[in-house]
């Protein structure tokens, strides 16, 4: 995404400054049409063409800003934002109820950046933007733009003000008179410090080379190495810096994403399936429900059925496949289709009732064994049918006869 980046200037000025990444691409927008890229505040609205489809970044000044950091174990960072308060109390001479104050993450050294700004001009200039429908992404300082030096001071010369960075990480800013005598008394607080330069290094970024030579002319002889970068200008180095400081715009006034018209579609149609889904999973559900109460309606109409038909066998664990297996038996040969026949081929021995009839019949099919009690006239007929039955191809095992009446009663246990 492309970028727009504001430099408001301070609360005193009236004036800021803007520059957009693809600027001419906007040949419609009558910002263009201007002849700088310094803008009147009053006539804020004027960017709001430009500003569409970019991300806004709003640098403020730091004049306004409190550059402060504080120490906390790791265990209470959960509380930070309501410890945090309290930890200033002592570094700002204003009160702490009339600043917001906006908190970045750990450095190496365990320090936490945090930076206040007056609540009453942060709530109007917020609400300034919104007026003018600028949709504000970011909002930095200055200062924090600027990239840290490996050694010595990395200094950035915007008009007749100094943003300040030393190797320590340390940031301020000054009046461009006032560096000269402000760096030699930081100097001499850190005069013990063996690893320092005699000659320290000092990168100064500025637009005016007359003035950078009237500042180098006011630095301590021989103290600094001064290497000075001349830009066309100085806010658009600092727009294109890689460092990713901290924004103001945090809590509250964070901005909301804004979801696009595809994104909203998308989540409509998000929700009618999943509207869709859960009626179907219910739908699903009942349907098992229902499945069940019959599951269990027809096992009970089962046993009732089981009970009429084999009234004196118990009900198997698993019915089905009890009549499975019965019904496999009838194809393969088996149960009553071999009873059938054995009771047919035994009983076609049979000449005449008159002579030997039967009085009972039972099979036992684990063993595939009919089981006939029968009469004969006298014991010859009866050793006749037993023999009958052997020459046509059964095996029979035959109890001691008793007399019964005129008659002889046997058993025969019939195999094939």
């Amino acid at each position: 995404m492309s970028k727009l980046t504001i430099f408001w200037g301070d609360k005193t000025s009236e004036s800021f400054y803007w520059l957009a990444d693809d600027a001419q691409s906007d040949s419609s927008s009558p910002v263009l049409m201007l002849e700088s890229q310094t803008i009147l505040k009053a006539d804020l609205a004027c960017l709001a063409d430009i500003a569409k489809g970019k991300m806004v970044q709003l640098v403020l000044s730091s004049n306004d800003i409190h550059f402060n950091s504080v120490q906390m174990p790791n265990k209470a960072q959960r509380h930070i934002r309501k410890a945090v308060p309290y930890l200033l109390e002592e570094q700002v001479a204003e009160p702490i109820d009339d600043l917001f104050i906006a908190i970045g993450e750990r450095q190496k050294d365990g320090s936490i950046p945090v930076r206040g700004i007056a609540l009453d001009y942060f709530e109007d200039l917020i609400q300034q933007f919104k007026d003018a429908e600028i949709k504000v992404g970011q909002v930095r300082t200055d200062l924090d733009l600027l990239e840290r030096p490996e050694t010595g001071f990395h200094l950035v010369m915007i008009e007749e003000q100094l943003l300040i960075i030393d190797d320590k990480g340390l940031r301020w800013g000054c009046d461009i008179d006032d560096f000269s005598w402000l760096v030699q008394k930081y100097l001499e607080e850190d005069s013990e410090d063996e690893s320092m330069p005699i000659a320290i290094p000092l990168v100064v970024v500025a637009e005016d080379e007359e003035k950078s030579q009237l500042f180098e002319q006011q630095l301590p002889v021989g103290r600094f190495a001064p290497q000075v970068q001349i830009v066309e200008s100085v806010q658009e180095y600092l727009s294109n810096s890689s460092q990713q400081p901290l924004s103001l715009l945090q809590g509250e006034y964070e901005p909301k994403a804004e979801s696009s018209p595809l994104q909203n579609m998308l989540w409509k149609v998000a929700t009618i399936a999943g509207i869709v889904l859960s009626a179907h999973i219910l739908y699903q559900g009942s349907q098992w429900f229902a499945l069940e109460a019959q599951k269990s309606n027809l096992a009970k109409e089962r046993t009732v059925l089981w009970k009429q038909a084999f009234p004196g066998r118990k009900v198997p664990a698993n019915p089905d496949k009890s009549l499975r297996s019965y019904l496999n038996s009838l194809e393969g040969g088996d149960g009553e289709n071999s009873f059938l026949a054995l009771l047919q081929s035994s009983t076609d021995k049979i000449g005449d009732l008159q002579k030997i009839y039967p009085t009972n019949i039972s099979y036992d099919a684990s063993r595939n064994e009919l089981r006939m009690d029968l009469i004969a006239k006298d014991l010859p007929i009866l050793n006749q049918y037993r023999d009958d039955l052997k020459q046509g191809g059964h095996e029979v095992d035959m109890s001691s006869a008793t007399q019964r009446g005129d008659g002889y009663a046997s058993r025969l246990i019939i195999r094939r």
